[in-house]
């Protein structure tokens, strides 16, 4: 009988497949500059997404505030109250009866963090957190004011016809809550842009050149 022949062996299909599967080092060098020119071209966006996200956990901060304040009328027969910056010198007379946010609208759900603007956090101590103890500025136009008939003092005609009213007899005039920025950034800090909350609840983000501290806020000097 004839031998029978030895079977021929079968190339290693794994050596075979990892030399398939190899890359030169010109192709990964493309791959990492592609990589490298997609994640440039990312950075961008994503830095804008999260401005974006910040600026949107700040409308909600005052939105919360805003809920704090509605709040806060109905249980004070809807007189408004007297906001102090939390530190610096007061826009108050010596002597004359203030609250900070905290101290006003605590009990109504306000707490530091709600104070706290994420990009105005994001400076570090030349924020105004760091030195006010709050990112947002209160403009007391309507402090100690009543909801039926508030009151504002002085003033051109121009912002006369703007916000409300005059009042015979008076060298005031009714203002409309919808129309008085209560709170707001104390600086155009995003995208140039400022949030503010109303005197009636609503939040509105709008251009540095209609608002801010110009707007004649509660910081001193301000």
């Amino acid at each position: 009988m004839m031998a029978k022949p030895l079977p021929t062996p079968k190339p290693d299909s794994t050596v075979c497949g990892l030399r398939r599967a190899a890359f030169t080092l010109i192709e990964l060098l493309l791959v990492i500059a592609i990589i490298g020119i997609l994640a440039s071209m990312l950075m961008p966006a994503i830095g804008s997404m999260k401005q974006r996200a910040d600026s949107i956990a700040c409308s909600s901060n005052l939105r919360t505030i805003g809920a704090a304040v509605q709040l806060y009328l109905q249980d004070h027969n809807q007189n408004f109250p007297s906001i102090n910056p939390a530190t610096g010198p007061s826009v108050y007379p010596a002597g004359y009866p203030t609250q900070t946010m905290i101290q006003a609208f605590g009990q109504y759900g306000v707490t530091a963090q709600t104070l706290q603007c994420p990009t105005d956090m994001k400076l570090g101590p030349g924020s105004a957190y760091a030195q006010y103890q709050s990112s947002y500025d209160w403009k007391p136009t309507l402090d100690d004011e009543n909801t039926s008939e508030p009151l504002v003092y002085g003033g051109p005609g121009g912002r006369r016809a703007q916000f409300g009213a005059a009042v015979s007899g008076t060298t005031g005039f009714v203002v409309k809550l919808s129309k008085v920025r209560q709170c707001f950034d104390d600086a155009p800090i995003h995208f140039g842009h400022t949030n503010a909350l109303y005197a009636d609840g609503h939040v509105v983000y709008f251009t540095a050149s209609t608002g801010g501290k110009g707007g004649g806020g509660g910081r001193p000097g301000g």
